[in-house]
């Protein structure tokens, strides 16, 4: 999640504020925007809920209001963002998205659905703004009506047991308007574009192979990539894809150019892993608008999500089986047997994504996604399968509905003996999750593998991960047993300029690096506390966290830095910080 969007969002909920007082007689209303009010010392996105409920009241009576213009709330969130500050240049910048979004808001308004009271609480759930109707948003996934079976500690694999080498694509970001020595500080979403501005100081040109500034990827970085991928693991038994492939520009998105993005991307990867098989995912930034994911019952074609599901179902297609067409066409999900005793389960975590316009339209598990998890995994329980899900946006993410997380984790808690492993990325950082037991709650039972970016956006050197799993063998665990994080240093590429390709290296290997005998919930847990007691290991994972990225090591990690750092590792419900 990027930190100016939710602040944009609001800003686009503003626009009511100068419009209605000239389109209708009304008392005339100040908002004072300060810094302070919008973000934390630690740059936590932060608007306040006053300023949220203020603004979102405004909004609701301009909408309302049928002599209001589409040019006029444009225009609005021009100057308001303008006001703020947030954009050098607001006009491109806000005034692009708006009228992107702008024609999603008004319809998803004029359906009478969403509660205006309940925005600011969904929107700044880590707020507690409070809901006005917290009832309408309540909603619970029926439990498996088979009893949970008794839980067994996995054995470790017999030495010499076969493994299975899996590796992990996540937030690649390419952007075809990348340009070398193009202005990096633009002050805009995206920049190290011709369309950047002037250079002023000769440190604000992008740098050949990317920028640790706000910049997505070269094309030519990217293939760098995967090339050196396929020379270092020609063992990988398969991908996975966790999404983000398209650019940060989301003022100017467009379905024609994801659709080239997701193409061009997926024959790279192809043509380089050519008899690997790839199990991939949605991220957020494939839609269009940006993030907005509409439920199945939205039939109207400009407002659906069908286009990207079919563009999804036929890209993925030639790694996939033909029997996966009807949910991934219905909801961008699907499940796959990747050999006999392990199963893939890719799920779409856009619907809890908090800055999914659509999530104030229906929140109650969109497209049954949650209810059609439980019972694939009840089948697979049945079956005497192993589970391996991935998705996007990890459930207990700041952007995720903590509803949609709490169901999510109950439904783990309930299969912990089937699902061996989940595979997130969408944070850009190199991290995992623990989930915890609903009656023992100090029991960990689950663990969230979150793999770093190959994207520099923002502040990071490009990097990936590779799992070493349980292989075929009887009585699997299928877990995963280590990992190892690869990484290039961008200053040093960028200083050898474009006549050297950039060195990729191993960064760290998981269990050597902290000193685990497994990768077990047990095992993770007493690593997230032996962090809290031992800050020198803490200052490692912080330094794994932004891939050893020069700026912020440099930087190091306050303690309440560390606080927050800790707390993401054991919340899997936002609302939940009981372990913080």
């Amino acid at each position: 999640m990027m930190r100016w969007l939710p602040l944009l969002f609001v800003a686009l909920l503003g626009t009511t504020l100068t419009i209605l007082v000239e389109a209708a007689p009304a008392p005339e209303l100040t908002i004072e925007f300060d810094e302070n009010q919008i973000y934390t010392e630690d740059g936590k996105n932060v608007v306040t809920c006053n300023l949220c409920a203020t603004i979102v009241e405004d909004v609701v009576i301009m909408l309302e209001n049928g002599t209001v213009t589409d040019d006029q709330i444009i225009n609005y969130i021009i100057n308001t963002c303008a006001r703020l500050n947030i954009f050098s240049n607001p006009d491109q910048v806000c005034g692009g998205m708006a009228a992107i979004a702008l024609p999603t808001i008004k319809y998803i308004f004029s359906t009478g659905v969403v509660i205006p009271g309940n925005i600011c609480g969904m929107l700044l759930q880590g707020q507690e703004c409070g809901l006005s109707d917290p009832e309408s948003l309540e909603w619970t996934i029926a439990p498996s009506s088979n009893i949970k079976p008794p839980v067994n500690q996995p054995s470790q694999p017999p030495t010499g047991s076969p493994t299975i080498k899996v590796l992990h694509l996540a937030d690649i970001h390419y952007d075809p308007e990348y340009l070398s020595g193009s202005n990096a500080m633009c002050g805009d979403p995206l920049c190290c574009r011709a369309s950047s501005g002037d250079v002023v100081n000769a440190t604000d040109a992008a740098g050949y192979w990317g920028d640790y500034r706000t910049c997505d990827l070269p094309w030519y970085l990217i293939e760098n990539a995967v090339s050196q991928m396929a020379t270092r693991h020609p063992d990988v038994g398969y991908i996975i894809w966790t999404g983000d492939l398209t650019p940060h520009d989301v003022w100017s998105t467009a379905k024609d150019e994801n659709i080239m993005i997701i193409d061009r991307l997926m024959t790279l990867v192809s043509q380089y892993f050519p008899n690997v098989p790839v199990y991939p995912t949605l991220g957020n930034h494939e839609s269009h608008p940006v993030n907005t994911f509409a439920p199945p019952e939205i039939t109207d074609p400009e407002f659906n999500t069908a286009w990207l599901y079919d563009e999804a179902d036929r890209q993925w297609a030639r790694w996939l089986p033909a029997e996966v067409s009807s949910t991934i066409r219905y909801g961008g999900f699907y499940t796959a047997l990747v050999q006999p005793g392990l199963r893939i389960v890719s799920m779409n975590m856009n619907y809890c994504y908090t800055l999914n316009y659509w999530t104030y339209f229906k929140s109650q598990d969109p497209a049954s996604s949650l209810l059609w998890l439980s019972q694939v995994l009840e089948e697979a329980e049945l079956a005497g399968e192993k589970v391996h899900i991935l998705s996007h946006i990890p459930p207990g993410n700041g952007d995720c509905w903590t509803i949609f997380s709490r169901e999510f984790a109950k439904i783990i808690n309930r299969f912990e003996s089937t699902v061996a492993a989940q595979f997130y990325g969408h944070t850009h950082k190199d991290e995992y999750k623990i989930f915890y037991d609903t009656v023992d709650v100090n029991r960990p039972v689950n663990v969230a593998f979150i793999a770093p970016s190959l994207t520099t956006y923002s502040r990071l050197n490009p990097g990936y991960r590779t799992y070493t799993v349980d292989g075929q063998r009887p009585d699997s665990t299928w877990s995963v047993l280590d990992f190892n994080t690869y990484i290039m240093n961008l200053t040093d590429a960028n200083q050898q300029g474009s006549e050297v390709d950039p060195v990729w290296f191993e960064l760290y290997q998981a269990k050597q690096e902290y000193k685990l005998t497994d990768l077990t919930p047990q095992s993770m847990d007493d690593l997230f506390h032996r962090m809290k007691a031992d800050d020198a290991l803490f200052q490692l994972y912080y330094k794994n966290y932004y891939k050893n990225a020069d700026e912020a090591v440099a930087e190091s990690c306050n303690n309440r830095c560390k606080t927050n750092m800790l707390c993401r590792i054991v919340i899997t419900d936002i609302a939940d910080q009981s372990k913080c």
